[in-house]
């Protein structure tokens, strides 16, 4: 077997470097982010689960440590998504976002409203021509800025991530393999905000995450867990 020239060796060394640690633009990176929403052909879906408040937003409800309620989320896209709750500790309540406006029914909870607002955003578009004008426009209101993407690692994935290099930076984190989002992390106001999409492996399919989570200056203050979900689902407009 004829061994390589040293030359060579190095060259195909570089090569492979530079395919691995390849990052696309963040204008790439969002084109593949909505085409997927698009391919999904979800236009209306409803997603149930378990919503757990922790700390400040138990405390918003009246409640204290950890409460838990039924939940169902419902999405119209374009744009308009609900999350809806009742439990014996948090009562009913809801967050509703349409035409980029946010308003609570019931107790309200800052975290909620938090979560749902990343959920239209990233979520909430039908198609790339329709979602990548909206998607920019909320990123630059995160602060994030659109000319920078590098590699990261979450949950033990590879990430694109858009913005800058300092955990103190507004960043998107959007997984590698599958061009979904994994995070978005901004400060606002000097509150520290971090809402997580973990694991894709969901009982409502792979067009929604198992486990939406918001933090607010490091304390989990939001966990909605799926149950089940419909693509699919009838959702009338009163619910907007």
């Amino acid at each position: 077997m004829r061994r390589l020239a040293p030359s060579v060796l190095l060259v195909l060394l570089l090569a492979v470097r530079s395919a691995l640690a390849y990052v696309p633009a963040p204008s790439a990176i969002f084109r593949h982010l909505l085409g997927g929403r698009e391919e999904q052909h979800v236009a209306t879906a409803r997603v149930d689960g378990t919503l757990v408040l922790s700390g400040g937003a138990a405390g918003e409800v009246g409640g204290q440590g950890e409460v838990q309620a039924d939940a169902r989320v419902y999405l119209r896209l374009p744009g308009r998504c609900r999350i809806e709750a009742s439990g014996p500790e948090t009562g009913k309540l809801a967050a509703v976002q349409s035409g980029g406006q946010l308003r609570s029914e019931g107790p309200g909870v800052a975290a909620l409203g938090v979560g749902l607002g990343e959920v239209c955003a990233l979520f909430g578009a039908r198609s790339a021509g329709d979602g990548r004008a909206e998607l920019e426009a909320h990123l630059r209101k995160r602060g994030v800025n659109l000319g920078s993407s590098w590699l990261a690692r979450f949950g033990g994935q590879v990430a694109y991530v858009v913005g800058g290099p300092k955990d103190s930076d507004a960043q998107l984190w959007v997984f590698k393999d599958s061009w979904l989002p994994a995070r978005i992390r901004w400060t606002e106001g000097g509150t520290r905000w971090d809402v997580r999409f973990v694991d894709y492996n969901s009982p409502a399919g792979d067009w929604f995450p198992r486990v939406v989570e918001v933090s607010r200056d490091s304390e989990r203050q939001v966990r909605f867990t799926t149950l089940s979900g419909d693509p699919k689902a009838s959702v009338p407009d009163r619910l907007f």
